[in-house]
């Protein structure tokens, strides 16, 4: 079987596979993954407590009519002595309440009288008033704040003597303070709304993320974020920190070339609340290795290379390559005992531990070996079939090393805008596929990690 060293040299002609493709380099470059990136919210117990200050008017109600109230005979006015004070409280389910204590001082002033004579008599006393609130975003962004009085008690208690008849004031301002309960919460209410108008900023990072982001320029990369959902945990104290996360749900893609275009504007969406949100972004990494830049460095080892095999020897004068689905084709011009081309497959594959794309599963094109089989089966022995897989085995570390130290480089503290600010750090690198082209073989690598976007005065 197979020629002899001085019989005819044998003509090589067995049928070349076909050219066919998955994907083209658009197709692999826009590829989106779902990422989440976390948008901190925190606001301290001191700015809180400030706001509430502010925004609690000083003189909490005021009744200046003895007729009023079914002519109760009574005057009252209750204003602030002092600063409100904030604790931190939790919920039962773990969620964040604020524990309010409301100083007041209370002037009362009563009048009495019997047979056409009156006379009035007054008094002041301080009291402590405590209240609860809980506080959130609801799905159209608008906050709300549910404050209830819980009770309350003396720091003077009062005396009111009308004549011979000492009055229970206590019962009397109990039951005006029930009577105001819903102006107090509602004062409450309205500062409490005031520290959650997230909306504007939210807004801003999402209106942000948009625009794309230019990775490499050596390698014209680029970044493009699509946001698509919002979604964002409870309140929850953390020390003196009122704290919540919220979660921008996005699709991020890689491309090259000029700069993309940024995608469609879309609205923000309604919040979806949700225990927790998770942090973890994912971008593929692509390393781009032409057709035309894998077929040089695939001469430099084995173009012109003579192999012996006893009284026969070829020597390879030709090389190209296509794609065929998920297998990369390498034809082989041959020349010597045989004359013509050879035809071998391989599935390119990434090699993490070496940083190489190389070929599994290679061997000669079944069309291929069957030739041979019947008339050169000395050169199915293996050799040239491994030199040929070991020409095809390409370094791509370097292009995916800077690939990665640009997308850190981009998320150490980068300044999207102003007053927007992205940080996090890659955490994995995780081997997706290499994906065949007309033009390229393009190793995607998944990069992870964990991102978030700072907003000035969340």
């Amino acid at each position: 079987m197979g020629c002899g060293s001085g019989g005819t040299v044998q003509q090589l002609r067995p049928p070349a596979p076909s050219e066919k493709y998955l994907y083209t380099d658009k197709q692999v470059e826009a590829r989106r993954y779902v990422s989440n990136i976390a948008l901190p919210v925190a606001v301290s117990q001191a700015e809180i407590q400030r706001q509430l200050n502010a925004n609690l008017p000083q003189v909490v109600f005021e009744d200046n009519s003895y007729d009023d109230n079914g002519r109760d005979d009574m005057m009252v006015k209750v204003w602030r002595r002092g600063n409100l004070l904030l604790t931190p409280a939790t919920a039962p389910d773990g969620s964040a309440q604020l524990a309010i204590t409301v100083p007041l001082r209370v002037w009362l002033r009563m009048r009495y009288g019997a047979f056409g004579f009156s006379a009035e008599k007054e008094t002041q006393f301080e009291i402590n008033v405590h209240l609860n609130a809980e506080a959130g975003l609801n799905p159209d962004w608008s906050a709300y704040s549910h404050t209830e009085l819980q009770g309350y008690d003396w720091v003077s208690k009062p005396v009111l003597k009308l004549g011979p008849i000492d009055v229970p004031i206590a019962g009397i301002v109990g039951r005006a303070l029930h009577d105001k309960k819903k102006s107090i919460e509602a004062g409450i209410d309205a500062a409490t709304q005031a520290n959650l108008a997230f909306r504007g900023y939210v807004t801003q990072a999402w209106e942000t993320l948009m625009q794309p982001y230019q990775l490499s320029e050596t390698y014209r990369t680029w970044l493009r974020v699509t946001p698509v959902g919002v979604q964002m945990t409870p309140f929850r104290w953390q020390g003196s920190q009122l704290t919540a996360t919220i979660g921008l749900q996005a699709n991020t893609e890689t491309a090259f070339g000029e700069r993309p275009a940024p995608p469609p504007a879309r609205p923000l969406p309604n919040l979806v609340s949700s225990p927790t949100v998770p942090d973890n972004f994912k971008i593929g990494l692509v390393a781009d290795l032409s057709h035309a830049e894998a077929l040089r460095l695939a001469s430099e080892n084995i173009l012109g290379k003579t192999f012996n095999y006893g009284s026969y020897a070829v020597t390879v004068h030709s090389l190209d390559l296509w794609g065929d689905e998920h297998e990369l084709i390498i034809k082989a011009g041959l020349s010597g005992s045989l004359n013509g081309f050879i035809y071998f497959r391989g599935l390119p594959y990434y090699d993490a531990a070496t940083q190489t794309i190389s070929l599994k599963n290679f061997d000669y094109d079944l069309e291929t070996r069957n030739v041979l089989f019947k008339t050169a089966s000395w050169l199915l022995q293996g050799r040239l079939s491994r030199s040929f897989q070991e020409a095809f085995t390409f370094g791509v570390g370097p292009q995916l090393e800077a690939a990665k130290a640009a997308m850190q480089g981009f998320l150490n503290k980068n300044q999207l805008a102003k007053g927007v600010t992205l940080q996090g750090r890659l955490d994995s690198l995780t081997p997706d596929q290499v994906y065949l082209t007309p033009t390229s073989l393009l190793a995607v690598i998944f990069a992870g990690g964990r991102v978030r976007l700072d907003v000035d005065g969340l």
